[in-house]
């Protein structure tokens, strides 16, 4: 889930690969909430799940963003 999150961060939202860690904040490398709202959009889309702007206000990391889609791919 990771490799995808951050194949997703490279392509689309033009992220240097050399910046993302597990441990990277979203706000480090999304700079504008709409970019942060598209994401979330784009990940779901991704992994047919739906996450809401509430869910993506609690997550901070990448590794937060893949806890989350794991609990909802999951379920």
């Amino acid at each position: 889930m990771y490799n995808t999150i951050a194949e997703v961060l490279t392509t689309k939202f033009a992220v240097p690969a050399d910046t993302i860690t597990a441990d990277t904040a979203l706000e480090e490398v999304l700079t504008d909430s709409l970019d942060v709202v598209e994401f979330g959009v784009v990940m779901g889309e991704h992994y047919n799940v739906l996450i809401s702007d509430e869910e993506l206000e609690t997550v901070t990391t990448i590794s937060d963003v893949a806890g989350l889609l794991s609990g909802k791919v999951a379920a």
